[in-house]
């Protein structure tokens, strides 16, 4: 049977797109007052430009989302005249101030009392590429543990965070459901390491076979709405059974 739940958290509980977006204005607004040097050099989308080409020299960085975001700062304040020292404490500071407005979540209908009641029957577990934190968020009632790829060292499809999840919570594969948005993050990454799963589609997408290294890799199932997952879950232990 069942005995773990991991859920993906960006577009999975949540909306991912707004709460960035608001996050980086909340960041340019304090740099403004506290950076001007950068600020009057750099527009929010010329710091997105900035992530990008670090990202592009430093690939260890994509799989840590919060070093990239805080290397970015710091290259940024010495290139604008910031000696090293004060360059890495402002950009310590900035980061601070971006990872609080990144936590200002809005769930998705339904999302809190779905995370409630499964909570009741089963381990739950989040797995993230990104950099939200369910403790301060208010979630981590609900989860018995979380995972980043900034601690993982690996992002989702990658296998790494399945499997510490298995170890972590001391499962099998096959006792496991992940439930995600992301085709290839999630739902490829987790058939990939033996999990079955559930793809969270609200738009009703159609799945894109050519993504796919074979048929078999398509979701065990889709759910187009958070209410639709009890069953979808009691679908899959029933399978399980026969």
């Amino acid at each position: 049977m069942i005995k773990l739940i991991t859920f993906d958290l960006d577009n999975t509980l949540w909306n991912s797109d707004p709460v960035l977006a608001k996050a980086e204005t909340v960041l340019y607004s304090w740099l403004e007052k506290n950076c001007p040097e950068l600020a009057s050099r750099f527009s929010v989308e010329a710091i997105r430009d900035y992530k990008a080409a670090i990202a592009n020299d430093n690939p260890a960085l994509l799989h840590r989302v919060s070093a990239l975001r805080l290397e970015v700062l710091r290259i940024a304040l010495l290139d604008v005249g910031y000696a090293s020292d004060a360059a890495e404490q402002q950009a310590k500071q900035a980061f601070q101030v971006f990872h609080a407005a990144r936590q200002q979540v809005t769930l998705f209908e339904h999302a809190e009392h779905l995370l409630k009641s499964l909570s009741l029957q089963y381990q739950l577990a989040a797995l993230t590429n990104g950099n939200a934190d369910v403790s301060i968020i208010g979630l981590d009632r609900y989860f018995d543990f979380a995972l980043t790829a900034e601690e993982i060292g690996k992002q989702k499809p990658h296998p790494d965070m399945f499997l510490a999840a298995l170890e972590k919570a001391e499962v099998e594969a096959a006792e496991v459901i992940h439930i995600g948005d992301h085709p290839e993050q999630d739902i490829m990454g987790a058939h990939g390491a033996g999990l079955h799963t559930i793809w969270v589609n609200f738009d009703e997408t159609p799945w894109d076979s050519d993504l796919v290294e074979g048929h078999d890799a398509a979701p065990g199932k889709v759910a187009n709405c958070l209410t639709e997952i009890p069953k979808l879950i009691g679908q899959i232990e029933n399978s399980l059974i026969k």
